[in-house]
């Protein structure tokens, strides 16, 4: 996806590493040297002489900053026949990967962000209408309703508000309500239906 964004122009790589160099881990100078390749993106032809003239390093710190960045997994070098040539060439590959893998570690982040945020709203309206704090049995009973996703935290709100402030509310409640009404939400013919109800009456 990145590099495609990249392609289409839809992405302003330089500021992009720029602005992430630390978290990539890569150093002024190797930012310097990967933002010239990317000038360079279409044709690949890999030119340390060619880097040295548009920036300000000697050729011996640019293959000082090529090698950090093969050794990072930044770019790879190869040779592809043009003409009836051989020419080196360069692959930027890993560096759409390296900040890929970077934007998908942040999102996994948010993500589990707000999964957390999700079942503390659930525990906190849980206790607010018990009248008590869960005990860890029950804690982890709410949380394996999130972990094995037995339900939608939209479904657990919903029924946690509409018969939370009844006077028969309870964990167990709840739970046996969730069930049935997760199972009648598929089309049941009446047999079926009256079977589900006994087995939760029995719960």
């Amino acid at each position: 996806m990145i590099r495609k964004l990249y392609e289409e122009h839809f992405l302003e790589i330089d500021a992009l590493l720029t602005k992430e160099c630390k978290r990539l881990k890569l150093s002024p100078n190797e930012v310097v040297v990967l933002k010239t390749l990317f000038q360079n993106y279409k044709k690949r032809t890999f030119s340390i002489l060619s880097i040295t003239r548009k920036i300000e390093l000697s050729s011996n710190d640019v293959g000082k900053c090529v090698d950090k960045l093969i050794n990072k997994g930044f770019i790879s070098l190869g040779l592809e026949t043009r003409n009836d040539k051989e020419v080196e060439v360069f692959d930027l590959s890993g560096t759409f990967d390296k900040i890929t893998e970077l934007y998908e570690s942040d999102m996994e982040a948010i993500k589990r962000e707000r999964y957390e945020t999700q079942i503390s709203h659930a525990i906190e309206l849980l206790e607010k209408h018990l009248g008590k704090a869960l005990s860890s049995l029950e804690l982890d009973i709410v949380r394996s309703w999130y972990d094995e996703s037995l339900y939608t935290h939209d479904a657990i709100i919903s029924k946690i508000e509409e018969i939370g402030p009844s006077g028969k509310f309870s964990l167990k409640f709840l739970e046996r309500t969730l069930n049935r009404e997760k199972y009648i939400a598929e089309p049941l013919d009446d047999e079926a239906e009256r079977a589900i109800d006994e087995i939760f009456k029995a719960i």
